[in-house]
């Protein structure tokens, strides 16, 4: 169908301006209701603007009027994972790849969805397929230097990392990509620079802003020790992760249950605070990372408001905990130990609440925060001080369970 409103519409989408596009293909489909064109991009358009509800709409309807059409099928793919629906996209890409064959984003697509899982091997092999249709596709070789870097194969990603940014010295994502490929490498102000550049190129591109902040995080000894090893730990295999956990947990139970047996007791409490420190580190990373860029003179700006207050909140809480054991080892008055164990235990639910999108959840969130602090430190004028800080201990713990239906 000939339509200016969709020619409209297609130039202002190659020009990366998806919402200026929306009102042409409305008026397009409006002229040919019965036209599929416009249905599609105005799809995509909403899909790149990140209104997955309203794509994931048109492109039900379009599976029903082109059930076997690969760019339908691969727009299903791309909403699917954006609902982190992960088995349900890579189906639908593989029906679009048997289709057509021959398009190679939609391989690079599917490496993506196997680094996701961890399944590495087959993402190099499925990403080098991609490769061998068009040897200059961005998206394949920014994948495949990710793949590499999982798979510790260094010079290889260091290689394919050239390759990128010879063909493309001007693409944010690129640029983006490669930075947070020296990150997992260790190396810092590379990654830096590359994210710097990304941002030029697209100040508002996500995918760097959160590259540098998490490149500045990093300068903080605690967060760049975390940071190995969740980088390290993405790299193991599900087996592997568990059997690692499982046995830092023996290894804990019995340096504590030795130093107690010992009349060392004083060093097994600091001990179990770091373990949970480790253990709840997937809960209080992201505040404490907030936390540490709040008092950066540059890492300030690449927050978002929430993130602020979260970073604040648990620097409040820190502080209180901090301050309160060295009461307790001062003055031995038990009361600045329970204060302590709940500002620590708070540290899980209260910082976190900030960071949550939906309304609902975060007052949920704050609630229980703030339930806990009462708990802790208001119980023990009603009941025995032990009592208090169990209840604070096994809320912190109950929370670590709760917090993915409070925070769905």
């Amino acid at each position: 169908m000939e339509s200016k409103n969709l020619e409209r519409a297609i130039q202002f989408i190659e020009l990366g301006r998806f919402n200026d596009a929306i009102p042409y293909l409305q008026n397009a489909i409006a002229e040919y209701p019965n036209g599929w064109e416009g249905k599609y991009y105005l799809a995509v358009c909403h899909y790149s603007e990140g209104n997955i509800k309203k794509a994931s709409q048109l492109a039900d309807g379009l599976m029903h009027e082109l059930p076997n059409d690969a760019d339908v099928l691969f727009l299903k793919a791309r909403i699917a994972l954006e609902q982190d629906r992960d088995n349900e996209a890579e189906v639908f890409v593989d029906e679009a790849i048997a289709i057509n064959p021959l398009d190679a984003d939609y391989f690079g697509f599917k490496a993506g969805i196997l680094l996701h899982k961890t399944k590495y091997e087959e993402g190099l092999q499925t990403v080098n397929e991609g490769l061998r249709i068009e040897a200059k596709n961005t998206y394949c070789l920014n994948i495949r230097a990710q793949i590499l870097t999982k798979l510790n194969r260094v010079e290889e990603a260091n290689q394919t990392v050239e390759n990128i940014l010879y063909d493309n010295p001007e693409d944010a994502y690129s640029h983006a990509n490669v930075g947070w490929v020296e990150l997992e490498n260790g190396n810092h102000k590379k990654a830096l620079e590359h994210f710097k550049q990304a941002l030029q190129f697209d100040p508002n591109l996500d995918y760097a802003r959160e590259g540098m902040s998490t490149a500045l995080k990093s300068k903080n000894i605690v967060y760049k020790w975390h940071m190995k090893y969740a980088f390290w730990i993405a790299k193991q295999s599900s087996k592997n992760q568990w059997i690692f956990i499982i046995g830092l947990y023996l290894v804990y139970r019995f340096s504590v249950k030795l130093l107690s047996a010992s009349g060392l007791t004083y060093i097994a409490v600091p001990l179990m605070i770091l373990y949970l420190l480790f253990a709840l580190g997937g809960w209080i990373m992201e505040p404490m990372s907030n936390a540490i860029l709040n008092f950066d003179k540059y890492g300030k700006y690449l927050l978002h408001e929430s993130q602020k207050i979260s970073g604040y909140v648990f620097s409040v809480l820190l502080l209180g905990g901090i301050i309160s054991i060295l009461a307790f080892y001062t003055f031995g008055v038990d009361y600045t130990l329970t204060m302590a164990i709940t500002f620590i235990c708070a540290i899980v639910p209260l910082p976190r609440a900030f960071l949550l999108d939906s309304k609902k959840s975060k007052n949920l969130a704050i609630a229980y925060g703030l339930l806990m602090l009462s708990v802790g430190l208001i119980g023990p004028f009603f009941t025995e001080m032990f009592n208090a800080q169990i209840a604070v201990f096994i809320m912190m713990v109950a929370y670590t369970w709760l917090g993915n239906f409070i925070e769905d």
